[in-house]
């Protein structure tokens, strides 16, 4: 009976793939060899990026239900925040002492737990209380932010970094010590009333254990040593990562690009989200809007211009590997493969893509997060009863669906123009492909993405080669979809409703 189940579980991917080998197969004879594995290393580099999108999308509906509309807003937001790590870091280390303030102030909200709700606050005036702590808290982010030359630290990334061997020597737009330091003491003040308006003063309904609170003490003063660290190395900390390596910083801004999205998957589901998991068309409006503040944030900052990513010296040096092996020693700017010449960044996308599945695979599988999650896709209530802070590993969820859109931007950021609306055509192409692979199944994921990849590579090659529209090779994702849908409603590896 087991065997039953998980060959008919398998059974989906099965058929894919010999229809995918029967079509290469036909396809290898009507195109030549040349061409077609041109035209297949193409559709491999698309499924790659489709699944970056597509990896955070399934696995945050699978668990949360929550169909997030700003996907690919965070799809570019990576790739904005990586792009300007490794161009100029500037902007990222000027930032950084603020949000790591706030930050700081919020996670004493466990400390003022057990003192609020002793507060004698009549009923009527919890809320209006809760009211006046964040009002006040946000007009201390706006005094907070005032005269700070944010436009001049996003600049950075667009003017030389080098000066007579010295970085930044040009000019720096960073505040010098004695002026800067009331910003962070500001929006840690902002932090803390958000965190006593979190503790909800006076509402006897909150149960507080009798547990010392060592660890958020330890918590607490450890973000405090961070933040004072951050402020005093803002300019030293810029000049170390641009006198780096090219290729070592530009896989410190893959991590970056990474951690900054997974934080902002954080802020976003605790803040935005966890209101409106009763109002799922509420959670739809609310991302879709969210994805556009995003993109105007980006223009506002960087102007709606596309921008290149220089690729990194691993993978741009001058003339052309003669097999894989050989670029290892040479780091040439392409490969050649069966007799095609082949960028060698595109194949680090496809290999990205890879170690992203197999790192999901390794994850969902073999660790107690993944068990989690994927109990809490069979039965979230269970999950519940067993004691699981179920909150707590919806933001983790969200964080790591978030983080892996963001390493996709980043990672695409050498070989697609960076600008505001990078996002919208993978995210679209991440929707279908998580329709394609089936709603919550990762490898489902993995699989649409191939598939919509070779379908749009071939596509374009089918219409460039009979003169046909372009749009028809476009349409040619949506034609796939529509016949899976038609095959099998609840995807390749999703499960039916019962």
């Amino acid at each position: 009976m087991i065997q039953r189940f998980q060959f008919k579980r398998v059974l989906p991917s099965l058929i894919v793939v010999v229809i995918i080998l029967g079509l290469g197969l036909a396809s290898y004879r009507f195109m030549g060899q040349e061409s077609f594995v041109r035209t297949a290393l193409s559709g491999l580099t698309l499924g790659a990026l489709y699944f970056m999108v597509a990896a955070g999308l399934t696995i945050i509906f699978g668990l949360m239900d929550v169909l997030n509309f700003a996907h690919g807003a965070m799809f570019m937001t990576g790739a904005y925040m990586g792009w300007q790590f490794y161009a100029n870091p500037t902007f990222l280390f000027g930032i950084l002492p603020l949000a790591l303030a706030f930050v700081t102030g919020l996670a004493t909200t466990s400390l003022w737990l057990p003192v609020v709700i002793k507060w004698q606050v009549p009923e009527s005036w919890t809320k209006r209380i809760n009211t006046t702590l964040i009002i006040v808290g946000l007009a201390l982010v706006v005094v907070g932010f005032q005269k700070f030359d944010v436009l001049g630290l996003a600049e950075t990334a667009l003017v030389p970094v080098m000066h007579a061997g010295n970085p930044l020597a040009e000019a720096s737009p960073q505040e010098t010590l004695a002026v800067f330091w009331s910003r962070p003491v500001l929006l840690f003040l902002s932090g803390l009333l958000f965190a006593i308006a979190a503790a909800r003063p006076g509402d006897k309904s909150q149960h507080v254990t009798n547990a010392k609170p060592t660890g958020a003490w330890i918590r607490v003063a450890g973000l405090v040593v961070v933040t004072a660290a951050s402020v005093l190395l803002r300019e030293p900390a810029s000049i170390a990562v641009l006198k780096m390596n090219a290729d070592i910083r530009f896989f410190l801004a893959l991590i970056v690009g990474t951690g900054i999205g997974a934080g902002l998957g954080v802020l976003i589901e605790i803040s935005l989200i966890r209101p409106l998991y009763a109002r799922p068309f509420y959670i739809v409006l609310m991302t879709l809007g969210l994805g556009y503040v995003l993109r105007e944030t980006v223009q506002l900052l960087w102007d709606p211009v596309a921008y290149a990513m220089e690729r990194p010296p691993l993978f741009s040096q001058a003339g052309e590997a003669e097999n894989i092996a050989a670029w290892f020693t040479g780091h040439n700017l392409t490969i050649d493969i069966v007799g095609v010449t082949f960028p060698s960044y595109r194949l680090f996308i496809i290999v990205l893509g890879g170690v992203m599945l197999l790192g999901l695979f390794l994850l969902m599988r073999y660790s107690r997060l993944g068990m989690i999650i994927r109990a809490g896709v069979q039965d979230r209530n269970m999950v519940e009863a067993l004691g699981i802070n179920v909150k707590a590993v919806f933001s983790v969820v969200f964080a790591i669906g978030v983080g892996l859109a963001a390493l996709g931007g980043i990672g695409a950021a050498p070989f697609v123009p960076v600008q505001p609306n990078m996002g919208d055509v993978y995210q679209l192409q991440g929707f279908i492909t998580v329709v394609i692979g089936g709603m919550g199944s990762y490898l489902g994921a993995g699989v649409g993405a191939l598939l919509l990849g070779m379908a749009r590579a071939f596509g374009d090659f089918l219409a460039l080669k009979f003169s046909l529209s372009p749009a028809i090779a476009e349409a040619s994702t949506v034609i796939v979809m529509i016949i899976v849908l038609l095959v099998r409603p609840a995807g390749l590896l999703g499960k039916k409703d019962e």
